[in-house]
């Protein structure tokens, strides 16, 4: 579509027109959206955009298309209630940086997506503005929080989606969508003015059709903030022209199944094999015999830090509204309050420590890349509170959903979500890569490479009617 927009062959009003006939077709069935830009104010920043590019002002890739952002993240102007009812009518004064970066590059913002409430959580649910649908099987959880963007995105109602992601919450959802999910570096991508769930957790990311779109959006939406305290201020380069020319020969990926393949679906352990087999087949060295350490700390830990940040955020709220949030958010909550200082001091030492192993790994073994299944089931029913992922094996969904992901945001570390496959009911499955701190051209030249050999953007599209 870039291609096509800076030769002229389409126009950006052209494009908004489809995304908002898509939007209007398909969102009263899969709830992707909050809130749609109206449609005169879409058409002016169209309109705008076409006549800077015909005047030879083009931007580059991200020039004149649709994306839609989490409604957690805040753009002037627009209500950005973070699925709340306690935010239901806050409409921001200020963007979000990585808002302002999308628009210094010209891409237009459409809406805001649908989403857990306050992003507490991994289904797709939520209670005030209904939950989003999977465009595969609406019986069938979308994923979460981010689960709007990766709806919005897989459905062709927008071409990229900003999300933000504590513990899986751009993977899993692209997961579970059959479309990419990057979730870079922790710091790679400003969150000033996104409203947060636990700081030292989160990381805003993309959703998007193909890897070669999730690198263009990388390009534009990296770089330090000087508003953002967490951002880093690391050399940001042109991931683009680094994976069209993508070589894997000599590059070492691991194979984690200690843990991360512990518990797997029978059709997602094929699937995933079959991906491992492919990365034998392009002469890369796989590993496979790494021993994890304190596997068993990855959700504990996880789980202290996430629930007492995120009670800190609300504390005022929920000491003074604890009705106004839904009776799952408000648990969360309240656990969160139950959390000691010493147990919230003793987990991030513990996340300090499993960041120091997965370091060690990349670099005392050489290791370039990990690569292991995005989530350990596919999409379950909507009603489903557990999942059975073996003969014996049963899982609460959240559990199930978030087991392999949260590693990642504890340590910080890039990956990205890619499809790589169907069960035999025909919902989509992922697997994870992921890389050293900053090193996102890896993981998206692994991620690019499998793409153009299995032409990816041609088998994962949904059948909507």
């Amino acid at each position: 579509m870039s291609e096509r927009i800076k030769d002229g062959d389409i126009s950006p009003t052209e494009l908004i027109e489809v995304s908002l006939d898509k939007i209007k077709i398909l969102d009263p069935i899969l709830n992707a959206f909050i809130t749609v830009i109206e449609r005169d104010e879409l058409f002016r920043q169209a309109q705008i955009a076409e006549k800077e590019i015909s005047h030879g002002k083009y931007r580059g890739a991200l020039h004149g298309i649709p994306f839609s952002i989490k409604d957690i993240i805040h753009a002037k102007g627009i209500r950005s209630t973070a699925g709340s009812k306690i935010l239901t009518d806050y409409v921001p004064k200020s963007s979000a940086s990585v808002v302002r970066r999308m628009k210094k590059a010209g891409a237009i913002l459409i809406g805001t997506n649908n989403l857990n409430e306050f992003a507490s959580g991994i289904t797709g649910l939520n209670p005030f503005y209904g939950s989003s649908k999977n465009p595969w099987d609406t019986t069938r959880l979308s994923g979460g929080s981010s689960g709007g963007s990766a709806v919005a995105v897989s459905a062709g109602m927008v071409l990229f989606s900003l999300g933000t992601d504590t513990g899986g919450s751009i993977t899993v959802p692209a997961s579970l969508c059959g479309v990419v999910g990057l979730k870079p570096t922790y710091g790679r991508i400003s969150v000033n003015n996104i409203f947060p769930l636990a700081p030292t957790l989160d990381h805003a990311g993309c959703i998007t059709k193909s890897v070669w779109d999730a690198a263009a959006v990388l390009e534009y939406a990296a770089g330090w903030d000087a508003l953002d305290a967490t951002s880093a201020n690391n050399n940001v380069p042109s991931y683009t022209k680094i994976i069209e020319k993508p070589n894997l020969k000599g590059l070492r990926i691991a194979v984690l199944e200690e843990y991360f393949c512990d518990s797997l679906h029978s059709e997602i352990a094929g699937l995933f094999y079959e991906f491992v087999d492919f990365l034998r087949s392009m002469k890369t060295v796989v590993i496979d015999d790494i021993n994890l350490q304190d596997t068993e700390e990855y959700y504990e830990s996880w789980r202290n830090i996430r629930l007492a940040e995120a009670t800190n955020v609300h504390l005022n709220w929920i000491n003074r509204r604890a009705e106004d949030y839904s009776p799952e958010v408000r648990e969360m909550l309240v656990q969160g309050k139950r959390i000691s200082a010493v147990d919230y001091i003793n987990s991030l030492r513990t996340v300090k420590e499993i960041r120091s192993e997965f370091l060690a790994m990349f670099s005392n073994r050489k290791i370039d890349a990990i690569v292991v299944p995005s989530t350990i089931a596919p999409a379950p029913r909507v009603d489903d509170n557990v999942v059975r992922v073996g003969k014996n094996v049963v899982l609460g969904t959240r559990q199930a959903l978030l087991r392999n992901t949260i590693v990642f945001n504890s340590t910080g570390l890039p990956a990205i979500s890619i499809p790589i496959g169907f069960t035999n009911s025909n919902m989509p499955v992922g697997v994870q890569i992921v890389g050293p701190p900053f090193k996102e051209e890896i993981i998206l030249s692994i991620a690019y490479c499998y793409e153009l050999i299995c032409s990816n953007m041609d088998r994962f599209v949904p059948q909507l009617h």
